[in-house]
């Protein structure tokens, strides 16, 4: 639907319903220009409430429609009570991570005439999410007969599911909610997320293109779309996926520090006989910063903006440093000096970087590995059940045992790609099951 087809300010008009508000909101999101439309107009009907000459319902469905949770969530307590306002108010409140005032809002959805079924199934969801597995466990129990020919159930059974570690019959549940609903944004997403887990990279690009098709996709799918778009080569449909969610929240760090790298890799040319000085120096643009002496100052500032790598940090150039709040002359003339004594600049394309500066400076071969635990570090790292996003960067670093993985240290992964601290403790958890650790941090 675009906005051709329908003009985005009979919104305030239409009838309060599911399918009124999915329309729109797809309409909306058709192009940056829908979105940038609706928004003007949103804020227009805002004032108009605020004078008492609109209506607060509206101009809350509005809102989510646009992702302004927390403004919609207020604005869902001045209207009347409906099972709509609740419904919808308990959408606003999931994103927002507030999970009772969700399920408050979804057990007045239900008292007010909601469908019983789909109430019970999206406070489960809720549940899971706040980790409540057994109350979430008791609302799929209650619905064992009467839900079985429901997409909601199947979906909220294969997530409790999926908590449980059984990643096989979760996706037999997601995929029977989507056989019986093929659009369910929901369980498409969860779906390809667990084949992506299993290594089915095919199943789960395909997915995610679905979800990358509707106007209104998921950030955490368009994501997931670009780092396999990226691992199998396609940077254009990559980038694309990052300049949409860009789109919609144009300060999103990961996704334009993601788009700067995805088309750095547009931009570079190799040839056959420069392959080594390519591979050497990607090792040296993922060298993380912390192997460098810098302020305390400078450090806090690079790290606030998410720059954790030698190659994300001469990509940058001196106004874009400046811009950043308290950034400032001092801090710019110390990594000024930094990268001169190293050959390097900033503003500077990986491209530009000459043979004699990469091998001077390249990363140092990672340290030997613990002696007399041959038998565990031969192990798979799949054995670890790592997060896609972590199990995705170990692949970049072509990590396939355990013996690879701890020749690494902290700095050494996050330095990788989309990397952070999150999956850095989930592998140092995952390796301490196993008696292991990291390599400690190089020295300089």
């Amino acid at each position: 639907m675009t906005t051709d087809a329908m003009e985005l300010s009979s919104f305030f008009e239409a009838a309060v319903n599911v399918e009124t508000f999915q329309r729109y909101g797809d309409a909306s999101h058709a192009s940056g220009a829908a979105q940038e439309r609706f928004g003007t107009l949103v804020q227009e009907y805002c004032e108009r409430v605020e004078r008492g000459q609109g209506d607060p319902l509206k101009l809350a469905l509005g809102l989510l429609i646009l992702g302004r949770f927390r403004d919609a969530f207020e604005w869902f307590a001045k209207a009347p009570a409906s099972k709509e306002r609740h419904y919808f108010a308990a959408q606003a409140a999931s994103a927002l991570g507030r999970h009772d005032a969700a399920l408050e809002e979804l057990r007045q959805a239900g008292r007010h005439g909601w469908d019983p079924l789909e109430v019970d199934m999206r406070c489960a969801v809720v549940h899971i999410h706040a980790g409540d597995h057994a109350a979430a466990a008791r609302l799929i129990q209650k619905h064992d007969q009467d839900g079985r020919d429901r997409a909601d159930w199947y979906y909220a059974k294969g997530m409790l599911t999926e908590t449980q570690g059984e990643h096989e019959a979760a996706l037999e549940y997601l995929e029977k909610a989507l056989t019986l609903d093929p659009d369910h944004a929901e369980a498409m997403f969860r779906c390809a997320r667990l084949y992506d887990l299993c290594g089915a990279d095919a199943e789960a690009l395909e997915l995610y293109q679905r979800l990358a098709l509707q106007p209104r996709a998921h950030v955490n799918a368009l994501l997931n779309a670009a780092v396999i778009y990226e691992d199998i080569g396609r940077y254009e449909d990559s980038a694309q996926c990052l300049r949409r969610v860009l789109r919609a929240f144009p300060n999103h760090t990961r996704a334009r520090l993601f788009l700067k790298d995805v088309e750095s890799c547009l931009e570079m040319v190799i040839d056959e006989t420069g392959q080594d000085h390519g591979d050497t120096r990607a090792r040296l643009l993922d060298t993380p910063l912390s192997e460098y002496e810098l302020s305390v100052r400078a450090r806090n500032c690079l790290k606030k903006m998410n720059i954790r790598t030698l190659g994300e940090l001469i990509r940058l150039t001196e106004a874009e440093l400046l811009a950043y709040k308290n950034f400032g002359e001092t801090s710019l003339n110390e990594i000024k000096a930094l990268l001169t004594k190293k050959g390097l600049r900033l503003g500077q394309s990986p491209d530009e970087l000459e043979l004699a500066v990469v091998e001077e400076i390249a990363v140092p071969k990672a340290p030997a590995l613990p002696p007399g635990q041959e038998a565990i570090l031969s192990k798979s790292v799949s054995e670890l059940e790592l997060s896609v996003r972590a199990r995705r960067c170990l692949q970049r670093l072509n990590v396939q045992t355990l013996a690879d993985l701890v020749q690494y240290s902290e700095s050494d992964l996050l330095a990788t790609r989309n990397f952070g601290v999150t999956s850095l403790n989930e592998i140092k958890s995952r390796l301490s099951e196993h008696g292991l650790q990291l390599a400690p941090k190089k020295t300089s």
